[in-house]
């Protein structure tokens, strides 16, 4: 099968880009024939370079601010992403359209105008998932534009196909969990420098780290909460943060947490990283207090990488741990109980270990790059024998006039929004413009 995999970034900050990425890479170690669809040249294109997986740049940006203007803009820019869709798709002729969360309208407009199966992959629950489109279409819109111009969902867990089945026929939606490339995290672990030492901590000293996005939903104020209860007994653990700000406010709001609470010099931000599985292999524990995640990607890798994961066991994640077997989990908000388990497991290095090793097993059996691909390839399988998006030719063609007409209206705006200068500016203009010309002699 020939298949056109949509990245949404072009860096692998994103999490969603890093599993594409493992997926095109297990589909051909597996013999199938993947493309790429990527925004620009960076770590993603060099990474399938490497790997000899055909890609074309195209400005595809998934993308918007919060802003009423930046999602007119985005808005406006769909019909121009659709035409150049197209274009991608009369040059790789692909079989398959595979879309994750974010390539709605523009991307579903352009599969269904040509015919071609599209599956979603969606990564958050449908109403989180929702939310970034709230201000511009209602739930049933999303819905249905899920389900009729897409042919089928993969939904990345149990508890997030639950979330869609009441928006998607069930025979259109498909669960496959991400999988991680044990091998190639393994190899990616051992680059990066001593973190103890970039940080000034003693070499004994006890590590417990959390990685992701500084959002409400990886609510780091609460993983903060639990790291005063443990720093108040025990001098010698620190505490490590690893990840971008969603938004200056989220990072300025935990910083102040962390110095209101007196755990300067104990809880580190270290902003985005890129060798985030460098930190997973020195620390001694990973940390989740997440409130909700679609199949989380750090804590595979910290399994993966045999580090035993305490977490609170949140929609998604607690998919991935079995408490007690491969990991602890405590209830969702119990910073008491997420606070005890952390110190059990650092007290008990026999059990820290066996934990460890349990888990390395749960992502051979389960969240390999293998089986991840296998998965995938059944429900794309499944998805070609529905065959190309349910929604009616007219439909489509209606949205695509409008959103022609949405470009055509921004461009205009943004004319009448340009500021004329001022009388007094263009005077002063003038002025600059006579004094800087050049004299004529005198004769």
């Amino acid at each position: 099968m020939q298949a056109l995999h949509v990245f949404h970034g072009s860096d692998l900050t994103n999490g969603v880009d890093r599993i594409t990425l493992t997926l095109v890479a297990a589909l051909k170690a597996q013999g199938h024939a993947p493309r790429a669809l990527v925004p620009a040249e960076g770590a993603v294109t060099e990474a399938l370079r490497n790997l000899g997986i055909p890609y074309q740049c195209a400005a595809i940006d998934c993308c918007r601010g919060n802003t009423a203007k930046a999602e007119l803009r985005y808005l406006a820019k769909a019909d121009a992403r659709r035409r150049t869709l197209l274009t991608a798709f009369a040059q790789h002729r692909p079989e398959l359209m595979h879309l994750n969360t974010g390539h709605l309208l523009d991307s579903a407009l352009a599969a269904a105008h040509t015919g071609i199966p599209v599956l979603w992959h969606i990564h958050s629950p449908f109403e989180v998932d929702f939310s970034r489109y709230s201000g511009f279409m209602s739930e049933d819109a999303y819905a249905w534009i899920l389900s009729s111009l897409g042919s089928g969902v993969v939904a990345v867990s149990e508890d997030i196909r639950d979330s869609l089945a009441a928006h998607v026929p069930v025979e259109r939606l498909f669960v496959v969990h991400n999988g991680v490339d044990e091998m190639d995290l393994e190899r990616r672990s051992s680059l990066g420098g001593d973190i103890r030492r970039e940080l000034g901590l003693p070499a004994a000293a006890r590590l417990v780290i959390g990685i992701g996005r500084i959002s409400a939903q990886k609510d780091f104020a609460t993983f903060a909460r639990v790291a005063e209860r443990l720093a108040m007994t025990r001098r010698d653990v620190y505490f490590l943060i690893a990840g971008p700000p969603e938004s200056r406010a989220h990072a300025e709001e935990l910083a102040r947490q962390i110095t209101s609470s007196g755990l300067e010099g104990r809880i580190f931000m270290l902003g985005a990283r890129l060798d985030a599985p460098s930190l997973l292999r020195q620390s001694d524990l990973f940390l989740s207090t997440a409130i909700f995640e679609g199949h989380p990607l750090t804590t595979l890798e910290a399994m993966a990488l045999r580090k035993p994961v305490v977490a609170m066991a949140c929609v998604g994640l607690r998919e991935c741990v079995t408490d007690g077997v491969d990991g602890l989990l405590a209830p969702l908000g119990d910073v008491e109980g997420t606070a005890k388990a952390v110190a059990r497991l650092l007290d008990d290095s026999e059990l820290a270990r066996h934990v460890g090793k349990i888990a390395r097993q749960t992502v051979e059996a389960r969240f390999s790059n293998r089986v991840f691909a296998a998965q995938f390839m059944d429900a794309a399988q499944a998805i070609l024998r529905l065959g190309p998006p349910p929604a009616q030719r007219g439909a489509v063609g209606v949205i695509e006039g409008l959103l022609a007409q949405l470009a055509r209206t921004e461009e205009r705006l943004r004319k009448i929004e340009t500021p004329r200068p001022s009388f007094i500016q263009r005077a002063r203009n003038l002025l600059r413009k006579r004094a800087s010309a050049p004299r004529k002699s005198q004769r």
